[in-house]
């Protein structure tokens, strides 16, 4: 009866160590699990970039693929900024402004043929709302739109017009009024065909001598940039 008992003792001994042990063992596995969920946690917090920056870099992404704002565009081939048709001119010459120019040259009508164009400078310089826009001696191209040399019948004319102005080294195409001439005299242009052929055809051609003055005017306005 003794030996039974003292053998249930070691046995129920040995169940509680056992018991105690699995229990232990149990815990470990419990902690070692917790400790590495929160290791995982401040790993991912960690790499994870704040709010802002992804906010910045998707604003940048879509800007970068998108269409450009306005004033991220670059200038066109020709070198004009695309914010410059915004800005008004300074340098416009309104229709109508006056363009006093010296011959360089010779002009008749006798040897003139329309299509031919003849060498010009300004004789003034052109000032617009107190400011100098082109200066004098500037050069011009002109051209002749009729010519008529004169005979016994008839005097003869000459029309011109100035085309281009000379401003820096830059060709500035400009559209100015005509300028009408006709040669003879005025009572010879009265006078009876019969008796006015007995003079000279030379006699009725219009010349305009070098350096004679002449004051054209802008048919519209031009910009001169």
């Amino acid at each position: 009866m003794e030996r039974d008992r003292q053998f249930c003792h070691d046995s129920s001994a040995h169940d509680s160590r056992r018991v105690s042990a699995n229990g232990v063992e149990t815990l470990s596995r419990l902690a070692a699990f917790v400790v590495g969920l929160i290791l995982v946690g401040f790993i991912c917090g960690c790499g994870r970039p704040p709010g802002g920056a992804d906010d910045n870099s998707s604003n940048s992404s879509s800007n970068s693929s998108g269409q450009k704002l306005p004033f991220d565009r670059q200038p066109g081939a020709s070198g004009i900024s695309p914010s410059r048709s915004l800005v008004p001119s300074a340098k416009k010459l309104p229709e109508g402004t006056p363009l006093p120019v010296r011959l360089h040259s010779t002009l008749s009508s006798a040897s003139s043929h329309a299509g031919d164009t003849f060498n010009a400078i300004l004789d003034e310089p052109v000032v617009v709302d107190g400011q100098t826009l082109i200066a004098r001696g500037t050069g011009a191209t002109g051209r002749v739109l009729e010519a008529k040399p004169g005979d016994a019948l008839e005097p003869g004319y000459l029309r011109i017009v100035l085309i281009s102005l000379n401003l820096e080294g830059r060709r500035v195409t400009i559209e100015t009024s005509s300028i009408f001439a006709k040669g003879g005299h005025r009572d010879a242009r009265n006078q009876a065909p019969s008796v006015a052929s007995g003079g000279n055809p030379r006699d009725r051609d219009i010349v305009f001598g070098t350096d004679r003055r002449f004051n054209f005017r802008l048919a519209q306005t031009i910009d001169l940039q």
